[in-house]
């Protein structure tokens, strides 16, 4: 007969339920009570173990555990070993040592040398392949400029030899003589621009950087002192004969002069004749000094010393009645200005035989100067 296999009791299925259901055995406490009664338990002190001991209760372990029986339980369960926290061998405290910071830092400083070095070399090479290009497209840029200057200097000839005509023209009129005054300011700028450029400085390079090209504008920039100064000194010839030519008409402007008047005409010609001397002693003071005109300066600097006892005489021959002296003084009134006209006139012919040609030549020399221009 077959023996029945022996069944493992399950928790719990070994009757204390019912002997604790009949106050035979106590029950066994709720976790909620187990939890209470720990909590009310008095902690006890920390334990720190010295390092002998904790190599003592390391050993106290091991041979503790190689007591354990064969059923898993120790000898001495209520034993209570400390067991200090195991190093690793003595690497917690290990630090490299000098040599490896030295060796890295050794590789990485000839990394950076060499970096270095190339970036060095590429900069020579961009140095040697750019700058002298930079240097060329600064000189085409200055000579644009240089061009621009002369031909806009060029262009205004002209009008400057029309200004010329104008007011070398005993005959035109004072409304065209005061129309040659743009022309006239037009060269003097066109000039000074040129003179501005010329004696701008040139761009610095570099002491490796060749500088052929920006040499190579030298020629022209000495070539636009000359010819802005030229266009200067035309433009100051046309600025003074243009002040003579519009002074001399307005000097001893004076009414009608009768050589009798009652006193109340006498009495008008004396406040007129008064402001006549004002205007021609302020316009004999500012016409400038110039070789060609010093005739007309002189004669109407003494015309106009002359005016103020010319003005007492005429107008004590008026009301006198003496019309033979008054006449005479109109007529030696009208000689003076003739006189000083005649002597403008001679000078203004002088001009236009100075000037005309200076602006040809100008002309001729600023072409030669643009095509030049490298």
């Amino acid at each position: 007969m077959a023996r029945k296999k022996s069944q493992v009791s399950l928790p719990g299925n070994d009757g204390r339920w019912f002997l604790e259901l009949a106050g035979v055995v106590k029950s066994a406490p709720s976790p909620t009570e187990t939890y209470t009664e720990l909590e009310a338990l008095e902690q006890p002190p920390a334990f720190v173990a010295s390092e002998s001991a904790a190599v003592t209760a390391g050993a106290a372990a091991v041979s503790g555990s190689l007591a354990t029986g064969a059923n898993g339980e120790t000898a001495g369960d209520d034993t209570f070993v400390p067991v200090a926290p195991r190093s690793n061998d003595g690497l917690d405290d290990w630090e490299p040592d000098d040599v490896s910071p030295r060796l890295g830092r050794r590789g990485l400083g000839k990394w950076l040398a060499a970096a270095l070095l190339v970036i060095v070399v590429v900069a020579i090479v961009l140095a040697v392949i750019l700058l002298p290009r930079t240097v060329q497209n600064e000189a085409d840029v200055l000579a644009a400029d240089y061009s621009r200057s002369l031909t806009d200097l060029r262009n205004e000839l002209p009008n400057s030899q029309a200004a010329l005509a104008s007011l070398t023209d005993p005959s035109t009129s004072p409304e065209n003589v005061s129309a040659t005054v743009p022309a006239i300011g037009d060269l003097n700028t066109r000039g000074t621009i040129v003179i501005s450029l010329a004696t701008a400085p040139l761009p610095s390079t570099l002491m490796f950087v060749p500088r052929d090209a920006l040499e190579a504008l030298e020629p022209t920039r000495t070539t636009m002192l000359i010819l802005g100064a030229e266009a200067g000194g035309i433009s100051g010839r046309l600025a003074t004969t243009f002040t003579y030519h519009s002074t001399v008409p307005a000097l001893f402007a004076t009414p009608e002069l009768p050589v009798e008047a009652d006193s109340a005409t006498t009495d008008a010609l004396s406040v007129t004749l008064a402001e006549s001397l004002a205007d021609t002693a302020r316009l004999v003071a500012d016409l400038p000094p110039d070789p060609t005109f010093a005739e007309t300066r002189d004669l109407a600097t003494q015309a106009s010393e002359r005016y103020a006892t010319w003005q007492l005489e005429y107008l004590d021959a008026l009301r006198q009645g003496d019309t033979d002296r008054a006449a005479d003084l109109v007529v030696e009134l009208d000689t003076e200005r003739n006189d000083i006209t005649a002597a403008l006139d001679v000078a203004l012919g002088v001009v236009r035989a100075e000037v005309d040609p200076r602006i040809v030549v100008l002309a001729g020399e600023t072409e030669t100067a643009i095509s030049d221009i490298p």
